[in-house]
């Protein structure tokens, strides 16, 4: 996991509110999460060629990601232009261990 303040990251022009004052003017952080392994599904028309499957047309229609991050937790992220969903699951590694076990 990487993670760095936006605001530290960002030297860009200085606003309004950091002239002192004692405002905490201290913005998100950005966090980056490696991913061990997954997988991307996608719905298409049966007579769509492989070499045709990876586009945005079938993309924006409907994708599901099944993430491994690397703690070991599982992220489902699911978008779905027929139904105006985007959904995200996360499963921790806990709960993952435990449903392997029994």
């Amino acid at each position: 996991m990487e993670r760095v303040s936006l605001r530290t990251a960002f030297h860009g022009e200085p606003d309004n509110l950091e002239d002192g004052a004692g405002v905490e003017t201290r913005g998100p952080d950005q966090v980056t999460i490696s991913v061990r392994s997954g997988s991307m599904i996608l719905r298409v028309p049966g007579d769509v060629p492989d070499n045709k499957v990876i586009s945005k047309k079938y993309m924006d229609e409907f994708m599901q990601l099944v993430l491994e991050l690397e703690d070991g937790s599982q992220l489902i992220v699911t978008l779905d232009a027929g139904d105006d969903l985007a959904d995200t699951r996360l499963i921790p590694a806990a709960q993952r261990a435990q449903a392997s076990e029994g």
